[in-house]
């Protein structure tokens, strides 16, 4: 299924944008709390939007058939594919665009949920605006490692060579990458992993919008561009522990949130 560059939708539809959840091994007890959430969000809007890392790795829509590996991904997997074929069935519209972490995610599992592909930068006319919708790694250009490493994961022949290799091949690159991934991070400066300003607003102008809407670098809010042009981050969805049940060890509280988009603009609206 070709990604789609470009979407128009009426002022009625006031879609929802959510990325960044990293449903996965590395936090379990998230996966519950969001699927709670995601009920709710589809039985509210006709319209979402998942700006990449919903997972926190996929290596293969092949992943889905078994139960050994990565199981607490897969039940995460089933369970939202399960929700989004049943919201698209049901006249919804649902639209992703992969991230760093799930950019594998392929025609099965497009199928499976009824999720339609859009591409890496999407252009959204809505209510007569125009946004540029993107997942954002590709615009912390100052983190030349990252870009280095994105640039060959997204290589066809990359792509092609790693799927055709076995699942546990595969699971044991996807862990050691992101161990690798935890440790360099430890060692970058914090702007460094951010999106390069000037690289956004150029984005922006080329595409002729007046905002942008991305997710990624888990600094939720609204910030101002040139021009009078704003940037609208994404929160992203994590889990803090719990003081008042410290005994359990697994006992958390789940914090996210997503962005509402409507006549006025967007919103961002959080949910703990």
């Amino acid at each position: 299924m070709r990604p789609l560059n470009s979407l128009v939708l009426d002022g009625a539809s006031e879609p929802l944008f959510f990325s960044d959840v990293h449903l996965g091994e590395e936090c379990p007890s998230l996966t519950e709390p969001f699927l709670a959430w995601l009920d709710k969000a589809l039985a509210s809007s006709k319209t979402v939007f998942i700006l990449g890392d919903l997972f926190n790795a996929w290596i293969g829509d092949d992943l889905l058939e078994q139960d050994r590996l990565f199981p607490e991904t897969v039940l995460a997997a089933r369970a939202v594919c399960q929700k989004l074929k049943a919201f698209t069935e049901a006249e919804g519209a649902a639209y992703f665009m992969a991230g760093n972490r799930d950019f594998l995610i392929g025609p099965n599992f497009f199928n499976r949920s009824g999720l339609r592909p859009i591409a890496q930068e999407c252009l959204l006319q809505f209510a007569g605006r125009r946004w540029l919708l993107c997942h954002g790694d590709h615009l912390c250009i100052d983190d030349r490692p990252h870009q280095d490493l994105r640039s060959r994961l997204l290589s066809p022949e990359w792509q092609a060579e790693f799927l055709a290799t076995s699942l546990v091949s595969r699971a044991a690159f996807a862990t050691t990458l992101r161990e690798k991934s935890q440790a360099a991070k430890a060692m970058k400066a914090e702007e460094i992993m951010d999106v390069n300003r000037d690289e956004c607003l150029r984005r922006v102008r080329h595409h002729e919008c007046i905002g942008l809407i991305h997710g990624h670098t888990h600094r939720p809010g609204s910030y101002p561009m040139a021009e009078g042009l704003m940037r609208w981050v994404i929160p992203d969805w994590h889990t803090r522990p719990n003081k008042e049940t410290q005994a359990d060890p697994g006992a958390a509280d789940c914090t996210g949130g997503f962005l509402r988009l409507t006549d006025a603009g967007p919103e961002i609206i959080r949910v703990s």
